[in-house]
């Protein structure tokens, strides 16, 4: 059996590199995050720059004006209630036929400039959630959120 103070002074020079090890792996990954937040940085100043409108950084259709209840009957028509990350809620009509597409323009539409950023869609039931995906064509009536709410979060 060897004593505690003969096994201490054999394993403390590989505790040493161990260590070592250790901390020059944390400095890559932190210069890698660090590098990475910068060139998000970048990007998004040159895009906020380049482009006039944030619906055309993000890539979001144009809004086109709210239906209203005189111009259409009331079955065409679908309301969306909107949780907004600062806690803010609002609601807006479409048409059961507009594609889902819009309801991202006009969460950004809805979102303060300055805190203007990627985001996704999550439309809460009671005991689960679906989380919405832009790339998705269908209306409104198709994926089922006519007159629902929905929750848009930082991503």
């Amino acid at each position: 059996m060897l004593e505690c103070q003969s096994m201490m002074e054999k394993l403390s020079p590989f505790m040493d590199m161990a260590s070592l090890e250790i901390e020059s792996l944390r400095r890559i990954k932190r210069s890698k995050r660090d590098e990475a937040e910068e060139e998000e940085k970048e990007e998004s100043e040159e895009s906020t720059t380049s482009s006039s409108s944030s619906n055309a950084y993000f890539g979001f259709p144009h809004l086109p004006e709210e239906p209203t209840n005189h111009d259409f009957d009331q079955s065409v028509l679908c309301r969306i209630r909107v949780r907004l990350p600062d806690g803010r809620i609002t609601q807006r009509s479409f048409l059961k036929s507009e594609s889902v597409q819009l309801l991202w323009s006009y969460c950004n539409s809805q979102i303060d400039e300055s805190e203007r950023k990627l985001f996704k869609l999550i439309q809460a039931f009671p005991g689960d959630y679906k989380t919405l995906h832009y790339g998705s064509n269908t209306t409104f009536e198709q994926s089922g959120l006519a007159n629902s709410v929905v929750s848009v979060t930082w991503v």
